[in-house]
């Protein structure tokens, strides 16, 4: 495993698993690398007091799309969860529906679909830990009264 070579989507290069932070609870990089990520923290922090990271910035540096991207992906999904079928329901801050979140592969960075924020907690959760699925399923059942 010393020699395991990981892509970095953020920069395009292909580098030793130790240019790269462990993720919590898995065996899996953390992705970006770690210059990558130093980077992108450094820009942040020197961001001034108050400045908010705009949606559009969001999804240039995290999901290498555009908000006409994007937009065209929610018309798609005619607003919806492409999981669930429904509207987003978590609000934020201001009490506004959040918006959909943009579900992607963390190995490789690639975008899939649009994703309520229940369904991408789980997306995540599971593509993390595919037993993990087979586990919830077993304990719902466990704890469903018979004849429900």
């Amino acid at each position: 495993m010393a020699d395991e070579l990981v892509f970095c989507a953020k920069c395009g290069e292909t580098k030793p698993r130790d240019a790269f932070y462990n993720q919590l609870h898995t065996t899996q990089p953390r992705r970006p690398c770690k210059t990558c990520l130093s980077t992108y923290k450094r820009a942040r922090y020197a961001k001034k007091d108050g400045d908010r990271v705009s949606h559009a910035q969001v999804l240039r540096e995290k999901y290498n799309l555009t908000p006409a991207e994007y937009d065209r992906m929610l018309t798609n999904q005619q607003g919806l969860c492409a999981i669930c079928g429904k509207a987003e329901t978590a609000r934020g801050r201001g009490g506004a529906p959040k918006r959909l979140a943009v579900d992607h592969d963390h190995r490789n960075g690639l975008v899939r679909q649009l994703l309520c924020h229940r369904c991408n907690l789980v997306t995540w959760a599971v593509e993390e830990n595919p037993s993990l699925l087979d586990a919830v399923r077993a304990y719902l059942e466990r704890h469903t009264p018979r004849g429900v």
